[in-house]
């Protein structure tokens, strides 16, 4: 694989998450810290792990993705069903989620600064044929992949959120 880009999305993202209603009205706001790994081949895992200033917790894992024979990371587990691919500079995303037919989130990520530490993210969201308005998303990298302790990947089960409405996704 040839890839450039989703080798430096790996590690641990901390920041948050601003929901916007498509008048511009603040819907939602969250922190966020995803951890994410690359075998450099064709295993991609990626945990979003969120909290409310209510200390509402909700840790979503996204299992182990492949990536197909043209370098598009393929999602498809319980959550969500989409693809992401690298452009020149950034990550595009289109995914839908599985329990909400008719859904098409549109993402778009990038990386800024000298050192490519810094990420910045925005969701269009759509039902159909409505806008349902916007999630931007500020990061920063707070470890490497190597930083990561594997005691997280072992404890994960432990972690996360089944059978449960997410409120990330309202």
């Amino acid at each position: 694989m040839a890839l450039q880009i989703f080798p430096k999305h790996t590690g641990v993202w901390e920041g948050t998450y601003t929901r916007i209603e498509p008048n511009g009205d603040i819907r939602d706001k969250w922190n966020s810290k995803l951890t994410i790994r690359w075998d450099g081949d064709k295993e991609y895992h990626q945990v979003n792990e969120y909290t409310w200033d209510d200390g509402h917790y909700e840790c979503h894992d996204f299992g182990i993705c492949q990536f197909n024979e043209k370098d598009e990371l393929i999602f498809d587990n319980p959550r969500i069903k989409g693809k992401a691919w690298e452009t020149e500079n950034s990550v595009v995303l289109t995914w839908t989620y599985i329990d909400r037919p008719g859904s098409k989130l549109f993402e778009i990520i990038d990386l800024i600064g000298p050192e490519d530490k810094h990420r910045i993210r925005c969701w269009k969201w759509a039902q159909g044929d409505e806008f349902l308005g916007l999630t931007m998303i500020n990061e920063h990298q707070t470890k490497t992949q190597e930083e990561v302790d594997p005691k997280f990947w072992h404890d994960l089960p432990n972690l996360r959120t089944n059978g449960q409405p997410s409120r990330s996704d309202k």
